[in-house]
């Protein structure tokens, strides 16, 4: 095959899988993977300007055990799975979290958590996003849970 043919064919092939995407997407009523539901929590995460890192996943507490009060250079999104989680941000009154339900905590926010008084076990799931190379928790002095 000639250059010139060749890249006409490559062009034509590519066109078409742009047609096929779309096609694919507009059945679909432009929704992709993850439908939207009336539990569904979104958080703006401010531009941190520094190339970012991802960080997920999940965490069991047993009762009375604490996270122990931290900070991230970055936010945190968890989405408490099963259980009660008392979360504590320095600055803020305590809430308790339900199964179902998530929270953020913003950059450099001192923040400590537990199961709630009375929920028994507690499994999160965790997101961090975080500036890259820096570790994924530095532990604080304050003390955000009551004894």
């Amino acid at each position: 095959m000639k250059t010139g043919a060749f890249w006409i064919a490559a062009f034509v092939l590519a066109g078409g899988a742009f047609v096929v995407a779309g096609s694919a997407l507009a059945q679909s009523g432009g929704v992709m993977a993850v439908a939207q539901g009336a539990n569904t929590q979104s958080y703006d995460i401010p531009a941190a300007g520094k190339p970012q890192t991802v960080i997920i996943t999940t965490r069991d507490f047993k009762p009375g055990e604490t996270v122990g009060a931290h900070i991230h250079n970055g936010v945190e999104m968890t989405q408490v799975v099963s259980g009660n989680f008392e979360i504590f941000i320095k600055g803020k009154p305590p809430k308790v979290i339900k199964a179902g339900e998530s929270f953020m905590v913003p950059r450099e926010a001192v923040h400590d958590g537990r199961p709630a008084a009375g929920s028994g076990p507690v499994h999160v799931a965790v997101t961090l996003v975080l500036d890259k190379g820096t570790v994924p928790r530095t532990p604080s002095t304050d003390v955000l849970i009551p004894k």
